[in-house]
């Protein structure tokens, strides 16, 4: 994560669990609840508040999160301790990992990743999309819900547009197969598009 878009969420924390609590993410939750496997263990890579774990794991799945700000780290360790879920769960990391990181070692049957693939710097998108592929059972899936265009408010946020189409051949780089693909609109009644998809790892050639 850029040190801007760092800053923003280690500042804003508090008030962005209002709004996101607001936003109406029935059409995505929709999406998770048909894909995720059962009792599966599922890696959200950047949490954020917290909203998006929690309503996994009330769908039977074991959750391990993750985000690079203290703020939203500390947000979504105070939502699992309030759910009787395990604090321990969540790790304050930036994504992709330091290649020593403790979860680099663990395996999920699903990876999920929402609003997050704007923030990746090209920079990272090659380690980023490699560190997926290792972190994932043989067919298992990696679910990411991203916008593109141009965004009517500014902030210091850093905000890469990708097409589906741009993110869909950069998968199938490393051995991804996309399965689901639905553009939905914004659940805040912003004029920005999303874009779901749902990839499976059907091989790996990222090593």
């Amino acid at each position: 994560m850029d040190s801007k878009t760092h800053h923003y969420y280690e500042t804003q924390g508090e008030r962005l669990v209002q709004r996101y609590a607001s936003a109406d993410l029935s059409e995505f939750h929709s999406l998770l609840k048909q894909w995720l496997p059962p009792s599966g263990r599922v890696l959200e890579v950047g949490c954020g508040t917290g909203r998006d774990a929690l309503y996994m794991a009330s769908l039977g799945c074991s959750v391990t999160a993750l985000d690079g700000s203290d703020t939203m780290t500390a947000l979504t360790r105070k939502a699992f301790s309030e759910a009787g879920m395990d604090p321990a769960r969540v790790f304050r990391a930036s994504f992709p990992l330091p290649l020593e990181h403790e979860l680099l070692s663990e395996r999920f049957h699903a990876v999920v990743a929402v609003a997050m693939l704007m923030h990746v710097p090209e920079s990272e998108l090659f380690e980023f999309c490699r560190q997926i592929g290792t972190l994932l059972e043989d067919r298992g899936l990696f679910i990411c819900s991203f916008s593109s265009g141009e965004r009517e408010e500014k902030d210091e946020r850093l905000f890469v547009s990708r097409t589906p189409e741009e993110v869909e051949r950069l998968w199938e780089k490393f051995g991804f197969r996309r399965v689901y693909r639905k553009e939905t609109s914004d659940g805040l009644g912003r004029k920005i598009p999303w874009h779901n998809l749902v990839f499976s790892r059907d091989r790996f050639r990222g090593n």
